[in-house]
Formats: C-alpha cells, structure tokens, sequence
C-alpha cells in the first residue's frame, strides 16, 4: 500500500467520524423519552412491587411505601398487592416474599382469606 493510500484512508475515515457525530449531535439529536414505572410490562411491576414490598418490611414506612406505589399509577393499591401476594401462593413462589407482600397489603388495608396464614 502507498503512503498516500494510507493518508487518504486516514482522512476518510476522520472526515466520516466527525460528519457522523455532528448529524447524530447536531441534525438529528435522539429524543429523550422519559418513562416512569406505569410502563413497564405487568411481570416487571410485579417485581417492583414485591421489591416495595421488601423495603416496607425492613423499614416500615408506610408513607414511603405509598408514594413507590403510587408511582405505578395504583390508586387503591391494596387490592392489587394482595392480588399479587395470592397470584404467588398459586405459583407456590417463596413465602417469605409471600409474608412481605401480606403484611404491605395488611397495611393498606386490604387482606383476603388466602393471604391471612402468612400474616404475623
């Protein structure tokens, strides 16, 4: 290869990159989307959920707890964590995660004969 080959190459290739990121910069900057937790798919506001959970029973603030799930756009959200706690009895999923999700749902006032064995 010739050294001029390689020059031309060399400035080709800076040239691309910089027009590159000026279009990607400049011309055409992505969007920024901004999504809260009412987005996610249902498995993962399961998750979230009984990761509220979780920090309510280590810190006991039901306030806080209230504020996180509000964030999921539950108005009532009693029910719906209750509704969760049985959907994991059904599985036969671990009880302590069953515990947690009983004692949220207890204290948001909301039980159900199916949750009321896993209550303290």
């Amino acid at each position: 290869m010739s050294r001029n080959f390689l020059r031309a190459l060399a400035l080709g290739g800076i040239i691309g990159l910089g027009l590159g990121l000026y279009y990607g910069w400049v011309v055409s900057p992505p969007e920024r989307v901004s999504s809260g937790p009412t987005a996610l798919r249902q498995d993962y506001k399961d998750d979230y959920v009984l990761m509220i959970a979780e920090a309510y029973s280590v810190d006991d603030d039901l306030a806080q707890a209230k504020s996180r799930l509000a964030a999921l756009g539950l108005k009532d959200p009693g029910p719906p964590v209750a509704a969760l706690a049985e959907r994991l009895i059904n599985a036969g999923q671990d009880n302590a995660d069953i515990r947690r999700l009983a004692a949220l749902a207890a204290a948001l006032g909301h039980t159900t004969p199916a949750i009321a064995p896993y209550l303290p």
